[in-house]
């Protein structure tokens, strides 16, 4: 992630990283909490992942909007300094 303002980049890579981190420690959690079979073992295991993934597609489309807005605002730059060379 490449963020103009550098304290949004870090606080977004770091809750990145710890959602991630979150996603797979809950996948193992799931997968090893309870004696079944593996399919129901596997089943568990990404039911539990569910919400550590569901955290980075939330921070994913923070960054999108982020992402959008500096685009927006250099847009619109442009279109001010067209307007005033008329």
């Amino acid at each position: 992630m490449h963020l103009k303002p550098k304290y949004i980049n870090i606080i977004l890579n770091a809750l990145l990283g710890a959602s991630w981190a979150f996603t797979f420690y809950a996948l193992l959690y799931g997968f090893f909490s309870i004696e079944a079979n593996f399919f129901v073992k596997l089943i568990n295991a990404l039911i539990y992942a569910m919400a550590g993934l569901l955290l980075v597609l939330v921070l994913e489309v923070i960054y999108r909007f982020f992402i959008n807005y500096e685009l927006i605002k250099e847009q619109i730059k442009l279109l001010k300094e067209l307007k005033n060379s008329d």
